[in-house]
């Protein structure tokens, strides 16, 4: 758990948004390994834009080899974000 929410102050917008883990094949590794799913923000012109299509990314842990999800993988990866977890609060201590 985070004590700050990035998505509050404007220059840590930019900073990606973790969405979760989930179980997939990596291509490097030829193994089924834990990805990290998370929401990486575009830099278009002075501004961080949150929804874009290539905005899901999922790294393997062994190998750290990224990968853009689109289509429905992308959808499952948002769906599962918004109604998977419940909604952080603006402070924690743990």
């Amino acid at each position: 758990m985070s004590v700050f929410r990035t998505d509050r102050i404007p220059s840590l917008s930019r900073i990606p948004k973790e969405l979760g883990r989930e179980e997939r094949y990596c291509e490097r590794c030829h193994e089924t390994s834990t990805h990290i799913l998370y929401q990486v923000p575009k830099k278009v012109v002075l501004l961080y834009v949150k929804n874009h299509p290539e905005n899901v990314h999922a790294t393997c842990i062994k190998c750290a080899r990224s990968t853009v999800l689109v289509g429905e993988e992308r959808d499952r990866a948002l769906e599962n974000r918004v109604s998977g977890s419940p909604k952080p609060s603006s402070f924690s201590f743990f």
